[in-house]
């Protein structure tokens, strides 16, 4: 009978390391389970740790892209949640898991991870060495999963944490591309008439000797000749402008300019304020579900909020709740946080329901994001297109105005 080597954790968390003769790998998962413990790995004794040729050979088969998106945190959440709670022993699940992935850089953690796991690590233990990928909102679900023998339901909680952080920047985007779409139309528009309709016009109009153009012709003209001569200089300025301002807003001023200039946009203010209201809360009931103190989920939303301006709000709440008041109070005095959401938390903090209040401000705050956006993109289609109308309106007039004016002086004439 082949000898299995486990690794496994009881209740409190300690790691247990033994040996046990059995038939099959499912066999010692199924007996020491009856035990209690919670299995991270069964390696055969004499295989040792050594990888699976199988899963690695399907590397290379996969198309693969550099970065961690919020859908790879989400796909992986559900994996590991689903095989954990299958019983797979959890060294074996990221084996699984690491098969499936199509983020490189999430890859190559998963893997390091998976080593940190088969030398006796714990699980929270070998994410933290990656706190690029795995946030603090990983690290603290999975360390209160470990220590109470729930990681698949801590693993849930997190998968649902990121389906939700994933609509919100899905609604985001939808907001946003639409208006950008129609920006950049009327901007093709107004080249076309520029570089191309406007000085086949102003060729003519210069074969008419003794007219005067009027004013608005000689302003439109004139920008056309500019722009025409210059083309090579405007790009190349607008270019550095844009470097220049991507660079700067990586910076740590520029990011406070960004996150402040957002939350004071007419029309856009009120749509990133809920965004950030709908985040917020929805992190918090995440963490106060899965058992995580307030005071330290409090510090993890403080440290990846998405706004710096909200992130200082959190983090002078979690200054008040640590000298031992409530969060109501300085949620009031932040200004930053409607009526609506100082009412739920303080009625949550009376009751002693403080997670389930946060979790309806969350939905709250996720259906104004929905409603908001459908309204603004209803809103924006007839103010853009009154814009661009308008814009080509002046460019029509001044290439017609001195047609109408010449048509004029020669019916005088006759």
């Amino acid at each position: 009978m082949p000898t299995f080597v486990y690794t496994a954790r009881n209740d409190q968390g300690a790691v247990q390391n033994g040996q046990l003769d059995a038939v099959s790998e499912d066999d010692v998962l199924a007996t020491l389970q009856r035990r209690g413990l919670l299995v991270t790995s069964i390696t055969p004794q004499s295989l040792g740790a050594a990888p699976q040729p199988a899963i690695r050979r399907t590397k290379a088969n996969r198309r693969m892209h550099t970065g961690v998106s919020t859908d790879d945190q989400v796909l992986l959440c559900q994996q590991l949640a689903t095989l954990v709670e299958a019983g797979v022993p959890l060294l074996k699940s990221l084996e699984v898991v690491s098969a499936q992935v199509e983020s490189r850089r999430l890859l190559i953690a998963l893997e390091e991870v998976r080593r940190e796991v088969a030398g006796g690590r714990t699980f929270r233990e070998a994410l933290a060495k990656h706190s690029a990928v795995f946030s603090s909102l990983w690290l603290n679900l999975v360390e209160t999963g470990e220590a109470s023998g729930h990681l698949a339901e801590a693993l849930k909680q997190l998968a649902r944490h990121f389906e939700m952080a994933q609509h919100l920047q899905n609604e985001t985007r939808t907001a946003l591309t639409y208006p950008a779409f129609l920006c950049a139309a009327a901007v093709a528009v107004i080249a076309v008439f520029v570089y191309w309709l406007i000085p086949k016009f102003a060729a003519i109009f210069a074969t008419m000797d003794g007219m005067e153009m009027p004013a608005l012709t000689r302003i439109v003209i004139g920008v056309s000749n500019a722009a025409r001569q210059y083309v090579v200089v405007i790009a190349a300025a607008a270019a550095g402008m844009i470097l220049g301002l991507r660079h700067y807003l990586r910076t740590t001023p520029g990011r406070w300019m960004r996150d402040q200039l957002l939350l004071q946009l007419p029309l856009f203010k009120t749509l990133f304020a809920y965004i950030q209201l709908a985040e917020f809360s929805r992190g918090l009931s995440t963490l106060l579900e899965s058992g995580v103190p307030l005071l330290s989920g409090l510090e993890i939303l403080e440290r990846s909020a998405t706004n710096k301006v909200y992130g200082r709000a959190i983090g002078h709440v979690r200054e008040y709740v640590k000298e031992g008041k409530t969060m109501a109070e300085p949620m009031a005095e932040a200004g930053l946080f409607p009526p609506m959401a100082v009412q739920l938390v303080q009625v949550g903090e009376e009751v002693g329901e403080l997670g389930k209040m946060v979790n309806q401000m969350a939905r709250y705050y996720e259906d104004r994001v929905e409603t908001f956006i459908a309204r603004m993109t209803r809103l924006f289609e007839p103010i853009a297109i009154v814009v661009m109308g308008g814009l080509v309106l002046i460019i029509v007039l001044s290439i017609f105005m001195p047609i109408f004016k010449m048509a004029t002086g020669l019916r005088a004439g006759a």
